[in-house]
């Protein structure tokens, strides 16, 4: 299916309102998004190169799950164009191109033009290495784009590399640093607007405690956070027990009203967990792994 071909069919298919696009292989390369009828828009274990929401008024939610673009090195491009109903928005990966209007996103962007944020965002999933400096800060600057996202899904990538990265490579470039998130400026959506954080692959590392540390300080309205372990042995679960322990200390929150913030370590259930019927469930108002 060439992108004319799927440009065609859209237009040919008024009263859409679900399109998933499912392990494709090179073809179509883009996903361009214009529809007046689609609602939801999923690519899962997807090789294209770019989905674009460029004329989508009734959109409101926007899954890619396991992107592999067709040429090694080449990163995925999300673009975020006109979808003033676009509610859900994942797996935003830091190694993705994130385009919103004409506006690239890059890391290390501590202020974002009103032209290059997307306010309707309540739920937003993001996946990061935080072994990898450079991926960590645009994890950062992707949060400061969805000033009102309410539900946060982050999840760790570090036991993992990519098909194309050369692991000598990514061993060189991966540095920890346990003050990344001194200094950090506002981050609108952490500080005003966010109820809940689900964290999941967490194995501990410093600069995942680290973030959970700045949410619990900055997150005003949180009530509740969700860690999931990426290794549920009990040894695991104890030493990550361990090192979160310190951060239910009230004295740490943002959040002062509250009696206590729901914090739950476990690990993940054996078995699929998540799938595309899911994801692309409209019934299901958050429909990530929680």
């Amino acid at each position: 299916m060439q992108e004319s071909d799927l440009e065609y069919l859209l237009a040919c298919s008024p009263r859409l309102e679900s399109f998933a696009l499912i392990t494709n292989y090179c073809l179509p390369d883009r996903v361009r998004i214009g529809s007046h009828s689609l609602r939801c828009v999923l690519l899962w274990h997807s090789m294209a190169d770019e989905v674009a929401a460029i004329a989508a008024p009734h959109l409101q939610r926007l899954i890619v799950y396991c992107t592999h673009p067709t040429e090694a090195g080449r990163a995925f491009k999300v673009k975020v164009g006109y979808a003033p109903q676009l509610a859900v928005l994942g797996y935003l990966d830091t190694t993705h191109v994130l385009q919103i209007d004409n506006t690239i996103i890059k890391a290390g962007v501590t202020k974002v033009s009103p032209d290059a944020v997307v306010p309707s965002i309540k739920v937003l999933a993001l996946k990061v290495r935080f072994r990898v400096a450079e991926e960590v800060r645009t994890l950062l600057s992707f949060l400061r784009c969805f000033p009102e996202v309410e539900t946060l899904h982050v999840m760790a990538s570090d036991n993992h590399t990519d098909h194309y990265d050369d692991p000598g490579e990514v061993k060189a470039r991966d540095k920890l640093n346990s003050t990344f998130c001194q200094g950090v400026g506002p981050i609108k959506c952490v500080q005003s607007r966010v109820k809940k954080v689900v964290f999941d692959q967490f194995c501990g590392g410093t600069n995942q405690v680290g973030f959970l540390k700045m949410v619990l300080g900055r997150a005003v309205f949180l009530q509740k956070v969700i860690v999931l372990l990426a290794d549920p042995d009990p040894i695991t679960v104890s030493e990550a027990t361990r090192k979160l322990n310190p951060l239910a200390a009230k004295r740490m929150w943002a959040n002062k009203t509250l009696r206590k913030i729901s914090l739950e370590v476990r690990g993940r259930t054996s078995g699929p967990i998540w799938g595309y019927n899911q994801a692309s469930d409209l019934s299901i108002s958050d429909p990530f792994i929680s």
